[in-house]
């Protein structure tokens, strides 16, 4: 659509205007920021935006009519900056931001900061960033810092013996709840190191190591199942769609809901702190979460992020009428009650008294929108809780200027792909690694930009980051020939359920690079994943 494609240009001048101030980004001519024929392939929709036709394909670079896509995304470049100029006036006029102590003052408050928030995938990072860091400043504290001791030995012994941590004292994250969580919220708003820790039994003194590696092991343990507090999403149990990496928050973490309360709050403080420190928290959340925390507006596109089976049986419920299922047949197919599964495996009814309430053919579309809202929304009461310890470090309200995208960013940086781990983890079919296409393969791996690797891993695996570690990859990257020819016709296939690449032997570094950036980034239904011939000439085993 013309609104993603308007996103995505946005997106890009982002990017290009980091070294620019807002008056310059505002006023500069579009020749600053024109795309570069290299550009085109990594900005698809911007193609569509300029001309309605798709990017060109790699064998014919845009030539003569990069002249008419680039007026074309000059004018719209100019609608932006006006957008954004009046923006740059009205924002420090709108009363957007709570104290940062009192959590009653949540998102939604006032109407004009909700409209701003509609359209805030148009407002120039530039510009709302330096609103955020002048608030930021001005509630920022300063003061001794909190001081606390961990027990890694004891959280160590919990989870090797597959304890789960029902009582939040075993686990690191725990054991700094049960010290931090009780101290002044004007504690959490420092610019730099929250608390100084020390290690029980370990000689280390903290000056910033011990401390950034607490939050590296808080990650960690959240992604476990060594406190209950977080959940894979179902992509990755069913190894379909993406974000098989991800994880959603638990709806049932911890029997008391008091507990469950104050470790989501802390959660919250401790993302806060993060992100007024620059210390990251690395969360692999969905982007459904993320949506949420900042109060976006979330869709069905969000839930197949997190549970695609669920989003395509709903898709088929609503159109059984069209693959010949009729009123008569309905009853004898669809054995369905007004109950859904949630996340956590609860049955839940999603009207009342929806489990003695069978499914007919004309209620059916309802009972798709139900099941669909419910699953959109079962998180919001826990991340209500964040969203409280969020407001006791930050200004909650003006989290409403950023896309889900940008806050994910500022809690957890920008994810690395180790170019160096995933070829440890790699194994070669039909081909050697000291094949000169595979040799140019790590050799053009490495010369991507962080944001294409996170790209390539989309395309070949579902997943934005790596695991840390050789032992934590749960299948290793297979690369195989693509034994076509003339190879230099063929583009790159992947297989996301075997993390497998054919990879054509293409006759120069230069094309390979243009052949797997045109992939990466445009052709997300190469994935032959449901081609079964395909996948058992690959001759890999899940």
């Amino acid at each position: 659509s013309h609104r993603k494609a308007a996103l995505q240009l946005v997106q890009y001048v982002n990017k290009k205007a980091r070294p620019m101030d807002v008056a310059h980004v505002v006023r500069a001519p579009w020749a600053e920021f024109a795309l570069r024929d290299e550009d085109w392939v990594r900005w698809p929709l911007l193609c569509e935006l300029a001309s309605g036709a798709s990017i060109p394909s790699p064998d014919s670079p845009p030539a003569n009519g990069l002249e008419l896509n680039q007026a074309k995304l000059a004018q719209c470049f100019k609608w932006l900056q006006e957008f954004n100029l009046a923006m740059h006036c009205l924002l420090p006029l709108v009363h957007f931001e709570a104290e940062t102590s009192d959590t009653t003052m949540l998102f939604g408050q006032f109407k004009l900061s909700a409209m701003i928030g509609a359209c805030r995938g148009l407002i120039f990072q530039v510009l709302k960033k330096g609103l955020w860091d002048d608030c930021l400043k001005r509630t920022q504290r300063s003061g001794v810092s909190l001081e606390m001791t961990l027990n890694r030995p004891k959280a160590m012994r919990h989870r090797a013996a597959g304890l789960v941590d029902t009582e939040a004292r075993t686990t690191l994250f725990g054991q700094a709840f049960r010290q931090l969580n009780s101290s002044e919220n004007h504690h959490f708003r420092r610019s730099d190191n929250v608390y100084y820790v020390k290690f029980l039994g370990e000689n280390a003194e903290d000056a910033g190591g011990p401390y950034r590696e607490t939050f590296a092991q808080y990650a960690s343990e959240l992604h476990s199942a060594q406190i209950p507090m977080m959940l894979r999403t179902a992509n990755a149990a069913h190894n379909v769609g993406v974000g098989r990496e991800k994880w959603v928050v638990n709806p049932s973490a911890f029997a008391s809901v008091r507990l469950r309360r104050r470790m989501f709050t802390f959660l919250g403080k401790v993302m806060g702190a993060s992100v007024r420190s620059k210390d990251f928290l690395a969360l692999d959340l969905a982007g459904l979460l993320w949506k949420l925390v900042v109060n976006d507006g979330v869709s069905v596109d969000d839930l197949e992020g997190v549970d695609k089976m669920l989003v395509q049986s709903m898709s088929k419920m609503r159109s059984i009428d069209q693959v010949g299922v009729t009123e008569d047949m309905f009853e004898d197919i669809v054995l369905e009650t007004f109950t859904t599964l949630s996340t956590d495996n609860r049955v839940v009814e999603i009207k009342p008294h929806g489990a003695s309430i069978a499914v007919t053919f004309s209620t059916r579309v309802e009972f798709a929108d139900l099941v669909e809202h419910f699953r959109l929304h079962e998180f919001d009461t826990v991340v209500r809780y964040v969203q409280e310890g969020l407001a006791k470090v930050l200004p909650l309200n003006l989290m409403s200027l950023f896309t889900a995208t940008e806050f994910e960013s500022m809690v957890c940086g920008c994810p690395e792909v180790d170019v160096d781990l995933l070829a440890q983890c790699t194994e070669y079919s039909s081909c050697a690694a000291t094949d000169m296409h595979i040799v140019w393969f790590w050799s053009t791996l490495r010369k991507f930009s962080h944001e294409e690797r996170s790209a390539f891993l989309r395309f070949v695996w579902g997943r934005s980051r790596l695991p840390h570690s050789v032992a934590e990859f749960p299948q290793w990257f297979k690369l195989q020939s693509f034994n076509k020819s003339p190879a230099d016709t063929y583009l790159p296939v992947a297989h996301t359920c075997f993390f497998a690449l054919e990879l054509p032997s293409y006759t120069s570094e230069e094309l390979l690079m243009k052949k797997l950036l045109y992939a990466i980034y445009n052709c997300q239904e190469i994935d032959a994943d449901g081609d079964s011939v395909a996948a058992n000439q690959l001759g890999w085993e899940e």
